[in-house]
């Protein structure tokens, strides 16, 4: 009988193939397919799941899935904490809130509550039985502190910057504020009053750095009073007549170089002035009238002084000369010489004249003068403190003969020589004097002079505005004025100015106005660029409304002003102030020019600075 090895290779196996089997013994056949019909089949099951039996009946294992939060790993059913998204949210943490914490690896439950006991409150910190945390500070109690604050022991700061922050209780409420804001908040008005000043009172100094000293007004007067010996006063040459100021003239001593006249006006000059006056000059200087003389004399000689001052008390405020003693008269004036008309109009004649060159001193002038062929003469006034006068009133195209005389307490002196003038006719009349002119800073350098308009056959029909430094001889002009009005620029800063204006017509040119002195005010910061936002562009219609213009300036707090020129390298006559805009813009609506043709914008600081202009012009209809 063949053993297996030696039977041939079977073929692919079906269920109805047989096989040998013993059967109690016996040899028998069975296929393939009972033969395993009552064995199990192979179960295979893929990881994660289970087997089981899930199903109502008979059957095999079923596979059993381990679900949301559970895992198996290597062989053991292990939590995985992924269903607790599922779980319900609760609206509100409470202390009776539990929480699963794993405590030593073991899951617990533990109340909220005792998440507390965790924490505690550090100085100037308290923490309430509801879990509130509340700041603390020292309260102050009939003088006793009831609790401690740890201010002590916060490191040292060794200096502080503008943006550092300041606590503070606003309202009741926890705040912080700024150091800078906080500095600047303070007013002195806020300040408590201060008792009668006293040698030991101390003011703020620092020396040497920013840190504030304490200095007591005892230590600064000495040394104010170690300074005064090595002070001296400022000079201030006269060479024209010349209106007293405070700015100029107050605490200085006054050279006049010059036979000149000086004018007291109490309103520049201000309570408290005082100066004192040089004549260095070969003729007398002549005080006007608006001073009171200590000695009834308006003139000082060559080489004399005097002290002029300014006081306010309860008769009122006065301009007063303290004048040097003067010797006895002992004779009358000598004759009045180089007497002269000038200055004439259709109804007015000024006349001038020097001072006697010998006699007694003067104490003022008698002018006479009648029409020419009249036996009739009109005498003025005593003039005082001057040596010209302007006779008005008079006929138009008609000669007046004119004389002066000198005199003192002894009398009169000699009549000067008599001159005939001839007054102008009404057609051919130079114009008046101009009056009502005042002087107004608009900015660090730019006045605006106003005046009164003439009318009438000889009113002027244009305006010469000089101006010049207050002491000095040079005068600088404006002329071609059209208007009663014209802004003066190019001027220094914090500087005294006088100015005058002269009226004209086809006659020729009136007498200049009286000379008013005003003063610009100090720069308020230069500029160093400025760079065009908003340029006027397009066509406006002219003398009709305003135009809107700004640009971006650096240092953004340098104020700046817009004008418009018909050139690009002439700049305009008159400004106008701008304002800030935000951040480093500033802005302004200027005037829509009165006349058409193509304009240009203009931008410059107050002093000047930094002049810029438009890049294309802009055209005005």
């Amino acid at each position: 009988m063949p053993t297996i090895s030696q039977l041939p290779a079977a073929s692919p196996v079906s269920a109805a193939d047989e096989v040998p089997i013993s059967q109690a013994g016996t040899a028998r056949a069975t296929s393939v397919g009972a033969l395993l019909a009552s064995m199990q089949p192979a179960i295979i099951v893929k990881s994660p799941s289970l087997l089981g039996r899930t199903s109502v009946g008979s059957g095999g294992p079923e596979q059993v899935h381990v679900g949301l939060g559970m895992t198996i790993s290597g062989g053991t059913l292990v939590a995985d904490g992924l269903d607790h998204a599922a779980f319900p949210a609760i609206p509100n943490f409470t202390a009776g809130s539990d929480l699963v914490i794993s405590n030593h690896g073991h899951p617990m439950l533990m109340p909220a509550s005792l998440l507390r006991g965790l924490f505690s409150a550090g100085p100037n910190v308290t923490i309430d039985s509801n879990g509130v945390i509340s700041a603390t500070a020292a309260i102050s109690t009939g003088g006793t502190a009831t609790a401690v604050s740890s201010i002590g022991a916060l490191p040292v700061l060794m200096s502080m910057a503008s943006q550092d922050l300041v606590a503070v209780n606003h309202a009741g409420s926890d705040r912080a504020i700024t150091y800078s804001n906080l500095l600047g908040g303070v007013t002195i008005d806020q300040a408590q009053a201060a008792g009668a000043a006293g040698d030991t009172d101390t003011i703020w100094v620092a020396q040497g750095s920013n840190v504030m000293t304490g200095q007591s007004f005892g230590a600064i007067w000495i040394w104010i009073a170690g300074k005064l010996p090595t002070y001296k006063s400022q000079i201030v040459e006269i060479t024209t007549n010349t209106t007293l100021d405070t700015t100029v003239h107050n605490g200085r001593m006054l050279i006049c170089s010059q036979p000149v006249t000086l004018t007291s006006l109490t309103n520049n000059m201000g309570s408290g002035f005082c100066c004192t006056v040089i004549n260095a000059s070969s003729g007398n200087i002549n005080l006007s009238a608006g001073f009171i003389s200590s000695n009834g004399s308006y003139l000082l000689a060559p080489w004399q002084s005097a002290a002029l001052s300014c006081v306010t008390y309860s008769g009122g405020t006065i301009a007063f000369a303290a004048m040097p003693g003067v010797n006895s008269v002992t004779s009358a004036p000598g004759q009045v010489i180089g007497l002269s008309g000038s200055n004439t109009t259709s109804t007015t004649i000024t006349v001038s004249w020097q001072i006697p060159s010998n006699g007694g001193a003067v104490t003022s002038y008698i002018v006479h003068f009648r029409p020419t062929g009249s036996t009739i003469w009109t005498s003025s006034a005593p003039v005082i403190s001057a040596t010209t006068y302007p006779i008005a009133a008079l006929q138009a195209s008609t000669s007046y003969d004119i004389f002066v005389e000198a005199q003192n307490a002894s009398g009169l002196g000699a009549a000067s020589a008599v001159v005939a003038v001839v007054t102008m006719s009404a057609a051919s009349a130079v114009p008046l004097q101009i009056s009502g002119l005042t002087a107004t800073p608009i900015s660090s350098s730019i006045v605006q002079l106003t005046w009164s308009a003439q009318t009438g056959a000889a009113a002027a029909t244009s305006f010469t505005a000089q101006y010049r430094v207050t002491g000095s001889s040079v005068w600088a002009s404006v002329t071609a004025i059209t208007g009663a009005v014209q802004t003066i620029s190019g001027l220094q800063p914090s500087t005294s100015y006088d100015f005058s204006v002269i009226g004209i017509n086809s006659a020729g040119a009136g007498p200049a106005s009286p000379t008013i002195t005003t003063a610009t005010p100090g720069a308020s910061g230069s500029v160093n660029s400025i760079t065009w936002n908003v340029a006027p562009s397009g066509s406006y219609i002219h003398a009709s409304g305003a135009i809107g213009i700004n640009a971006h300036v650096s240092p953004a707090t340098s104020p700046v002003q817009f004008g418009f020129s018909l050139s690009s390298t002439t700049p305009p006559t008159s400004w106008t102030t701008a304002q800030l805009v935000n951040t480093d813009l500033w802005g302004a609506y200027v005037a829509t020019p009165a006349t058409a043709g193509a304009w240009f914008a203009w931008a410059e600081g107050l002093d000047g600075s930094a002049p810029t202009v438009s890049p294309s012009s802009f055209v005005v209809q």
